[in-house]
Protein backbone atom coordinates (compact mmCIF):
# COMPACT_ATOMS: atom_id res chain seq x y z
CA UNK A 1 0.00 0.00 0.00
CA UNK A 2 2.89 2.74 1.41
CA UNK A 3 4.46 1.46 -2.27
CA UNK A 4 1.78 2.52 -4.08
CA UNK A 5 1.46 6.10 -2.65
CA UNK A 6 4.67 6.79 -3.42
CA UNK A 7 4.67 6.25 -7.28
CA UNK A 8 2.03 9.19 -7.00
CA UNK A 9 4.06 11.63 -5.51
CA UNK A 10 6.46 13.70 -7.46
CA UNK A 11 9.71 12.44 -8.24
CA UNK A 12 11.41 16.32 -7.39
CA UNK A 13 9.00 16.05 -4.12
CA UNK A 14 10.77 12.75 -3.14
CA UNK A 15 13.74 14.28 -3.64
CA UNK A 16 13.42 16.93 -1.86
CA UNK A 17 12.69 14.77 0.98
CA UNK A 18 15.31 13.01 1.06
CA UNK A 19 17.76 15.45 0.61
CA UNK A 20 16.69 17.22 3.38
CA UNK A 21 17.51 14.38 5.51
CA UNK A 22 21.55 15.31 4.52
CA UNK A 23 23.42 17.36 6.86
CA UNK A 24 24.00 20.00 5.11
CA UNK A 25 28.03 19.80 4.71
CA UNK A 26 27.41 16.90 3.18
CA UNK A 27 25.49 18.43 0.09
CA UNK A 28 28.19 20.93 -0.12
CA UNK A 29 30.91 18.16 -0.20
CA UNK A 30 28.87 16.40 -3.10
CA UNK A 31 29.11 19.94 -5.35
CA UNK A 32 32.45 21.27 -7.20
CA UNK A 33 32.62 23.69 -4.23
CA UNK A 34 35.66 22.99 -2.32
CA UNK A 35 35.95 22.44 1.32
CA UNK A 36 38.37 24.91 3.70
CA UNK A 37 42.25 23.78 3.62
CA UNK A 38 42.16 20.78 6.41
CA UNK A 39 45.29 19.28 8.29
CA UNK A 40 45.26 15.83 9.09
CA UNK A 41 47.60 13.75 11.64
CA UNK A 42 50.62 15.41 13.13
CA UNK A 43 53.97 16.11 11.80
CA UNK A 44 56.68 13.99 13.76
CA UNK A 45 59.29 16.59 12.74
CA UNK A 46 59.63 20.33 13.38
CA UNK A 47 59.15 22.09 10.04
CA UNK A 48 57.44 19.13 8.32
CA UNK A 49 54.12 21.14 7.64
CA UNK A 50 56.34 24.23 6.52
CA UNK A 51 57.93 21.61 4.49
CA UNK A 52 54.84 20.12 2.89
CA UNK A 53 53.63 23.59 2.10
CA UNK A 54 57.06 24.75 0.16
CA UNK A 55 56.81 20.95 -1.94
CA UNK A 56 53.50 22.19 -3.19
CA UNK A 57 54.72 25.23 -4.39
CA UNK A 58 58.07 24.14 -5.88
CA UNK A 59 55.52 21.48 -7.55
CA UNK A 60 53.40 24.26 -8.53
CA UNK A 61 56.36 25.97 -10.27
CA UNK A 62 57.29 22.83 -12.02
CA UNK A 63 54.51 22.11 -13.37
CA UNK A 64 53.86 25.88 -15.01
CA UNK A 65 57.11 25.49 -16.73
CA UNK A 66 56.38 22.20 -17.91
CA UNK A 67 59.80 21.10 -16.58
CA UNK A 68 60.10 17.34 -16.90
CA UNK A 69 62.88 17.05 -14.98
CA UNK A 70 62.41 19.00 -12.35
CA UNK A 71 59.32 17.71 -11.87
CA UNK A 72 60.80 14.04 -11.95
CA UNK A 73 63.07 14.96 -9.38
CA UNK A 74 60.11 15.33 -6.88
CA UNK A 75 59.52 11.49 -7.47
CA UNK A 76 60.87 8.35 -6.12
CA UNK A 77 62.16 5.91 -8.76
CA UNK A 78 59.54 3.34 -8.26
CA UNK A 79 56.65 5.96 -8.46
CA UNK A 80 53.06 5.39 -9.94
CA UNK A 81 51.24 7.79 -11.83
CA UNK A 82 47.26 7.44 -12.92
CA UNK A 83 45.32 9.75 -14.42
CA UNK A 84 41.67 10.48 -15.26
CA UNK A 85 41.98 8.60 -18.78
CA UNK A 86 43.23 5.67 -16.45
CA UNK A 87 46.83 5.84 -17.94
CA UNK A 88 48.93 3.91 -15.63
CA UNK A 89 53.06 4.62 -15.46
CA UNK A 90 55.19 3.27 -12.88
CA UNK A 91 58.86 4.56 -12.85
CA UNK A 92 60.19 7.90 -13.10
CA UNK A 93 61.73 6.88 -16.65
CA UNK A 94 58.22 6.22 -18.10
CA UNK A 95 56.28 8.61 -16.72
CA UNK A 96 58.66 11.73 -17.89
CA UNK A 97 58.53 10.22 -21.36
CA UNK A 98 54.72 10.52 -20.84
CA UNK A 99 54.71 14.00 -20.05
CA UNK A 100 57.71 15.02 -22.00
CA UNK A 101 56.59 13.16 -24.86
CA UNK A 102 52.83 13.35 -24.36
CA UNK A 103 51.19 15.45 -22.16
CA UNK A 104 52.88 18.82 -22.08
CA UNK A 105 53.18 18.89 -26.10
CA UNK A 106 49.58 18.61 -26.41
CA UNK A 107 49.05 21.85 -24.77
CA UNK A 108 49.66 24.89 -25.12
CA UNK A 109 52.42 26.36 -22.19
CA UNK A 110 49.65 28.48 -20.96
CA UNK A 111 47.17 25.78 -19.88
CA UNK A 112 50.12 24.08 -17.49
CA UNK A 113 50.77 28.01 -16.06
CA UNK A 114 46.80 28.42 -15.48
CA UNK A 115 46.38 25.03 -14.10
CA UNK A 116 49.60 25.87 -11.61
CA UNK A 117 48.43 29.70 -10.72
CA UNK A 118 44.86 27.61 -9.87
CA UNK A 119 46.01 25.00 -8.08
CA UNK A 120 44.77 25.22 -4.29
CA UNK A 121 45.70 22.76 -1.26
CA UNK A 122 42.59 21.19 -0.16
CA UNK A 123 43.87 18.95 2.79
CA UNK A 124 47.14 17.42 3.83
CA UNK A 125 47.58 14.42 5.71
CA UNK A 126 50.16 12.79 7.94
CA UNK A 127 50.60 9.46 7.48
CA UNK A 128 53.00 7.60 10.71
CA UNK A 129 56.35 9.48 10.16
CA UNK A 130 57.43 8.75 6.84
CA UNK A 131 54.29 9.37 4.76
CA UNK A 132 51.49 12.44 3.39
CA UNK A 133 48.83 13.00 0.98
CA UNK A 134 48.71 15.84 -0.42
CA UNK A 135 45.39 16.79 -2.12
CA UNK A 136 45.19 19.85 -4.62
CA UNK A 137 42.67 20.85 -7.06
CA UNK A 138 43.06 23.55 -10.04
CA UNK A 139 40.61 24.94 -12.44
CA UNK A 140 42.14 24.58 -16.25
CA UNK A 141 41.43 24.40 -19.83
CA UNK A 142 43.22 20.62 -20.29
CA UNK A 143 39.53 19.75 -21.98
CA UNK A 144 35.87 20.53 -21.71
CA UNK A 145 34.52 20.34 -18.00
CA UNK A 146 31.73 18.07 -17.05
CA UNK A 147 29.01 20.75 -16.82
CA UNK A 148 28.21 23.34 -19.82
CA UNK A 149 27.74 26.12 -17.55
CA UNK A 150 31.32 25.70 -16.32
CA UNK A 151 34.15 27.55 -18.79
CA UNK A 152 36.63 25.01 -16.59
CA UNK A 153 37.47 21.76 -15.50
CA UNK A 154 38.64 20.73 -12.39
CA UNK A 155 40.77 18.16 -11.74
CA UNK A 156 41.78 16.51 -8.51
CA UNK A 157 45.58 15.57 -7.90
CA UNK A 158 46.19 13.64 -4.72
CA UNK A 159 50.01 12.75 -3.93
CA UNK A 160 51.58 10.34 -1.53
CA UNK A 161 54.74 10.99 -0.32
CA UNK A 162 57.07 9.78 1.19
CA UNK A 163 60.01 10.94 3.36
CA UNK A 164 63.76 10.32 1.85
CA UNK A 165 67.23 11.14 2.68
CA UNK A 166 66.71 14.21 0.50
CA UNK A 167 63.23 15.00 1.29
CA UNK A 168 60.12 14.59 0.37
CA UNK A 169 59.52 12.60 -2.55
CA UNK A 170 56.04 11.78 -4.46
CA UNK A 171 55.81 7.83 -4.45
CA UNK A 172 52.25 7.55 -6.05
CA UNK A 173 49.47 10.14 -7.64
CA UNK A 174 45.96 9.76 -8.71
CA UNK A 175 44.67 12.57 -10.70
CA UNK A 176 40.55 12.81 -11.53
CA UNK A 177 38.41 14.88 -12.56
CA UNK A 178 34.74 15.42 -13.99
CA UNK A 179 34.12 14.51 -17.80
CA UNK A 180 31.26 14.26 -19.63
Amino acid sequence: MQLYRLRHVPLALLAMICLSGLPSDALGQERRQLQDFTLHGEPTHAGDEAGLHAFVETFRDHWAAQDTAALMEMHTPDTEWINAYARMFQGRDALGRFLEDRLFPSFSASVSAEEAANMRLVSLRFLGTDGAVIHLATDGQRGESRNADEAQRRTHIHLVLQRARTGWLIAHTAIFDARN
